[in-house]
């Protein structure tokens, strides 16, 4: 079904000449923004790339709400074109991922970009710096955004840090989900073997397409995108299930390739690439301190076989002592999450999802130490704070390498 289908749009889209650049929107009840986020794409089509040839695909998860009416009203300029589809599959934002891809190689697109369908903050100038770099050379580019220093808690204390980890690149954000892709690295995703997961064809895709461009030893670059508005999640409260799923997307993805990170060893700084962006301050919002310290200080003690079973005897005393203080360094943090990676490479699949959990509690340890230590600083010093602290896991690889066997 989804072949023919396929096929069907290549015949449409084919007919004049091949599809220069696409836009790929994956959605699921996003009325309130869909239309806005299409707009700006679509001038950004117009604007930057006059002369080529934009479609701008929005691939569903059967909305409850109006997003699909919505995305199929807005207007476009006469050079843009739409698909708006709903995808088949596992629910989950990898799975409209996947049908954006399968449709770019069959339109045999030059450059895609991915933006989410909840974006605020969004302008044209964001599909120029996705795209135009893909036109120079560059293989894969990955956003920067100006966050509040409380946004981005996953990126902030797992993705970034394991990312400069496992393969030496400062990608700030790579898991941000607004991307710009090659054709190759098109082929390479539509490839992987880790559609098979339980977690890549949710929230585990944003990691899979960063971490096989820099496995595959990718040009990269970053598009400096200025502030992310955008629906804003409380880590205590919102981000369990995205938590599993971006996380053991990540484990999996550092398993696939552990034969080329395990000879990383130096850092590298991508190309940045900037343009027209309004400089805005992002807005703070409050995060709850102390039900992160609750579920962390109950979680351990609930979990307290199952970190066993985990973490090495010093490791998971080192634990323990940290739930008696409410708080784990960044040095202790690193060799924590090294020995989840560890132990989740060898622990039977029906016990995958119960580490996770446990890990959760422990991230939630550590996104609180890391608020109360930043509550004074300025978004910029907190900015620091972050990249140094990637840095420290980067310094503790050996530590990686001597328990991974």
């Amino acid at each position: 079904m989804v072949e023919n289908r396929l096929n069907e749009m290549h015949k449409i889209f084919s007919k004049d000449g091949e599809v220069d650049i696409l836009v790929g929107i994956p959605s699921f009840n996003n009325a309130q923004t869909i239309e806005y986020v299409i707009k700006q794409a679509a001038n950004g089509l117009e604007e930057n790339f006059p002369k080529m040839r934009g479609i701008i695909v929005v691939s569903d998860g059967n909305s409850t709400d109006k997003t699909r009416e919505i995305a199929e009203s807005v207007s476009l300029p006469k050079n843009v074109d739409r698909i708006v589809t709903t995808y088949t599959g596992i629910p989950g934002k990898g799975s409209a991922i996947k049908l954006i891809l399968q449709i770019a190689e069959k339109l045999n697109c030059k450059a895609l970009a991915f933006l989410d369908a909840d974006l605020r903050s969004v302008t044209s100038e964001w599909i120029r710096l996705l795209i135009q770099p893909i036109f120079e050379g560059v293989q894969f580019v990955a956003p920067r955004y100006s966050r509040y220093k409380y946004d981005g808690t996953i990126t902030n204390q797992i993705a970034y840090p394991f990312t400069l980890t496992l393969f030496g690149y400062k990608i700030r954000q790579p898991i941000g989900g607004d991307f710009g892709l090659s054709k190759e690295l098109i082929q390479l995703l539509l490839k992987t073997p880790l559609w098979n997961t339980e977690s890549v064809p949710r929230f585990g895709i944003d990691i899979t397409i960063t971490f096989t461009a820099l496995a595959n030893n990718m040009n990269v670059g970053e598009a400096y995108l200025g502030v992310k508005v955008h629906d804003v999640k409380d880590p205590a409260a919102h981000l369990g299930p995205m938590f599993k799923q971006v996380v053991g997307a990540l484990f999996y993805n550092a398993y696939l390739y552990e034969n080329i990170w395990k000879n990383i060893v130096h850092v590298f700084e991508p190309k940045i690439f900037k343009g027209k962006i309004e400089e805005t301050r992002p807005q703070p919002f409050n995060v709850n301190i102390k039900a992160m310290e609750e579920t962390f200080v109950n979680g351990f003690n609930e979990k307290r076989e199952m970190l066993k079973s985990v973490l090495p005897e010093q490791i998971f005393e080192l634990l323990g002592n940290c739930v008696k203080e409410l708080r784990i360094k960044v040095e202790d943090w690193a060799k924590i999450s090294f020995n989840f990676l560890r132990y989740f490479k060898y622990c039977s699949q029906n016990l995958r999802e119960d580490v996770l959990d446990a890990y959760r509690i422990c991230w939630l340890g550590r996104v609180a130490t890391y608020v109360k230590e930043s509550l004074d600083m300025s978004d910029e010093e907190a900015e620091e704070k972050v990249n140094n602290e990637a840095l420290t896991f980067m310094k503790l690889k050996p530590y990686l390498l001597s328990i991974w066997g």
